[in-house]
């Protein structure tokens, strides 16, 4: 089971232009932050999420896992999928995460077995993104990863880190300072799930 500690911000079109110049035109230089490994070829994320349950205090109710997921990629003309189990706990703002996740070779034999179990796919996202590795002055001895995405055509970054050592406050703490060296506002960050953001975009839509 790995640990995830991450922070998502909304971006405007200008900020999110700005950010995939910086990581993968290098257009400036941001002091004290190493771009480590950048991916700048776009990755498609076709997420499918499963449950037992109509509602999501029905699924918390019975103690199902947050997040049953079937997520599809697709980059540079190749396709892979993975299942995953996620587990999200909120603290200040900050989604840190239990996850485990696992490859799967065929997909389709997955959906059929969640149907014959009584599953149904109650949500789905696209993301579109890129992302690159960063080290930064103020997480030392951290290796980090920001994306730059659209989900269902919203424009976000998302920067989390993965490894399961360090103090879990202090890691919190350095990603807020992190959008800050981002030049972004860490008081936009955003703690909704991506289910109730892409909701209320519908609703908006609707009206």
């Amino acid at each position: 089971m790995g640990r995830e500690i991450e922070v998502k911000v909304p971006l405007s079109d200008k900020e999110y232009q700005r950010l995939y110049d910086l990581l993968f035109k290098k257009s400036e230089e941001i002091s004290g932050l190493t771009i480590l490994k950048a991916m700048p070829s776009i990755i498609i994320k076709k997420d499918e999420y499963w449950s037992r349950y109509d509602s999501k205090e029905k699924r918390k109710a019975n103690n199902e896992a947050q997040v049953i997921r079937i997520r599809s990629e697709e980059f540079d003309g190749q396709s892979k999928a993975f299942f995953t189990i996620k587990h999200k706990v909120y603290q200040n703002g900050i989604e840190l995460n239990k996850e485990d996740e696992t490859f799967v070779e065929a997909p389709e034999v997955l959906r059929e077995f969640f149907v014959e179990a009584g599953y149904h796919k109650w949500f789905e996202k696209v993301k579109k993104s890129c992302g690159a590795y960063c080290n930064s002055s103020v997480l030392p001895g951290v290796e980090f990863h920001v994306e730059v995405e659209e989900v269902n055509g919203l424009p976000y970054v998302e920067i989390e880190v993965t490894q399961d050592d360090g103090d879990a406050d202090k890691i919190k703490q350095g990603l807020n300072d992190l959008v800050k060296q981002l030049g972004l506002n860490p008081e936009k960050r955003d703690i909704r799930s991506w289910v109730e953001i892409i909701q209320e975009k519908q609703k908006r839509t609707d009206t």
